[in-house]
């Protein structure tokens, strides 16, 4: 059986190290490089040899898998589309232009960009976008994000994602219905979407969406319990994306939620 080759850009990361050790459970996939923007004083991980060359590292790889910057992914992004290397984008923090640019890079090469990799986070978007059909206009809103100390953006890209599919409910655009930044104490608006963001010790991530009304509640919500479910997600995605040439993809491709979204909620 041929492996799939994998290049993992920010391998010293969180993430990184994660899918470094989860794609010892994938036995048609192997990794060829480890990639990291400065030199430190570790030089291997296992038995690769960590390369500060894209150019390089990227030549021995047929997919990369990239948990680093938003600067580092766009590096990735016009390497990838350059030598017509597959990309998975699991960074988070991007802004709007930075996200065009990758996605002008996916007309050459096939591309996987999401904010957060896990199964259940892309279901729960599902499940948001559906809710907010039905209660968003006699209710109040929260995104509620908490993560780790050491996590920079707020709200959290999973955050905004899911602050997106609230707003596709509603077919408006986010920055329509909440200013997009995260409040420091908990509050209700009703037609507005309010984040609250929370860092603290050494979270995974735990995310929730509250409806609020005069006569009830709704909270749909879903906690990590560690970092191996993203890593597992961004592993399925560069197997999914193994079988494609060229586009710009997001987790509900991988997963074919669109079709469960186009064939059952149309009806």
């Amino acid at each position: 059986m041929k492996k799939i080759k994998l290049a993992i850009v920010g391998c010293l990361g969180r993430m990184g190290k994660e899918v470094i050790k989860e794609v010892n459970n994938f036995p048609n996939c192997k990794i060829v490089s480890a990639i990291e923007a400065k030199e430190t004083t570790t030089r291997k991980i296992g038995k690769i040899e960590i390369s500060y060359n894209k150019k390089i590292a990227f030549s021995k790889a047929d997919i990369i898998i990239d948990f680093s910057t938003p600067k580092s992914s766009l590096e990735s992004a016009f390497y990838a589309s350059k030598f017509k290397k597959k990309l998975i984008i699991g960074t988070t923090g991007l802004n709007s232009s930075q996200v065009a640019k990758i996605k002008q890079a996916s007309k050459k090469t096939a591309i996987v960009f999401a904010s957060n990799m896990s199964v259940g986070i892309n279901l729960l978007l599902m499940l948001v976008e559906q809710a907010s059909k039905i209660f968003f206009k006699s209710s109040s809103v929260e995104v509620l994000d908490i993560h780790h100390k050491y996590k920079r953006d707020a709200p959290s890209g999973t955050a905004l994602a899911l602050g997106a599919a609230i707003a596709k409910g509603q077919n408006k655009l986010l920055k329509k219905i909440s200013d997009l930044k995260p409040n420091k104490n908990r509050k209700k608006q009703l037609n507005r979407i309010n984040f609250y963001s929370e860092r603290k010790g050494n979270v995974a991530g735990e995310h929730s969406t509250i409806f609020t009304n005069n006569s009830e509640e709704i909270e749909l919500r879903h906690k990590s319990f560690n970092r191996s479910i993203y890593a597992n997600g961004a592993i399925k995605a560069a197997i999914w994306l193994s079988n494609k040439k060229k586009g710009f993809f997001n987790m509900f491709d991988v997963l074919d939620i669109s079709w469960f979204l186009n064939n059952v909620y149309s009806k």
